[in-house]
């Protein structure tokens, strides 16, 4: 029997570092920079400045990590982990190609590796859903904070592919949502108050992506954590819902493309 067999935290971990290293190659690749865009307004709101010692858990391929080693410059300090070595690899290799000297190590968000009081800022864009014990990685991320250091949460209200999500859940595809995951602004403040942090912030952002046509969509879906559900349909079903997304997406069709919402809570918070 295997070690997490009776373990349920570390068989999500175990599940979700498997997920994430088939995804490394062309997580967030193909679509229109969603992860991107919100991982700008996280180190936006959070304040991350100049000289900044910063701390990105679950750096996936750098959404985050990057423009937050950009804001810190020369005088800062930006280390990423991820769980999924193929992400750490990847993103550090991207990294020395853009010439910032963020670094990203393997490690787990319940169990940090760092002393008391690293750094001034802790960010973790979307990330938190895949924690299985969200409680304890808030206790580190706070312990690793200096005092009056802050605290940068990204959650998703409305994904970037949660109108694919509706169609397979219709069609009876697809489980629901992980227990982590907050939608609420309100959840998302008592959550990291009832961790110990203080002035906490929370702002509902929403933004419109554009993609080219239904197949740039469905790429961008399959850059994402829900690729698992879509390569588990043989082609029929692939052929079923597709059309039913066709019709679902049809509202927000232009000229140009597909016009599609989402909508991120970002939380800021002080230790």
């Amino acid at each position: 029997m295997s070690e997490t067999a009776n373990d349920p935290a570390a068989t999500r971990k175990a599940q979700a570092r498997a997920l994430f290293n088939g995804l490394a190659a062309d997580y967030d690749a193909a679509g229109p920079g969603n992860f991107s865009y919100f991982g700008r307004r996280l180190v936006d709101h959070v304040g991350v400045r100049p000289g900044d010692r910063v701390l990105d858990v679950a750096t996936g391929r750098g959404a985050v990590l990057f423009p937050a080693a950009e804001r810190v410059g020369d005088s800062g300090e930006v280390v990423g982990i991820d769980l999924a070595e193929q992400m750490v690899a990847a993103t550090n290799a991207e990294a020395i190609r853009r010439g910032l000297a963020a670094q990203v190590r393997v490690m787990d968000a319940e169990a940090l590796e760092f002393p008391d009081a690293t750094f001034d800022r802790v960010l973790c864009g979307f990330g938190v859903m895949f924690f299985p014990e969200l409680g304890r990685a808030l206790s580190e991320f706070r312990r690793v904070l200096t005092p009056g250091g802050r605290l940068g949460i990204s959650t998703w209200q409305f994904s970037q592919s949660d109108d694919l999500a509706a169609v397979l859940a219709q069609l009876g595809r697809r489980e629901g949502k992980p227990p982590g995951w907050i939608t609420e602004p309100a959840e998302l403040a008592r959550v990291l108050t009832t961790a110990g942090f203080a002035d906490v912030q929370v702002s509902v952002e929403p933004e419109t992506f554009r993609y080219a046509d239904l197949d740039h969509y469905w790429a961008n879906a399959r850059g994402t954590g829900t690729r698992r559900a879509i390569d588990a349909l043989d082609e029929e079903q692939q052929a079923r819902v597709r059309a039913a997304l066709a019709e679902r997406l049809r509202p927000f069709e232009r000229p140009d493309g597909l016009h599609v919402g989402a909508t991120a809570l970002l939380a800021s918070a002080t230790r």
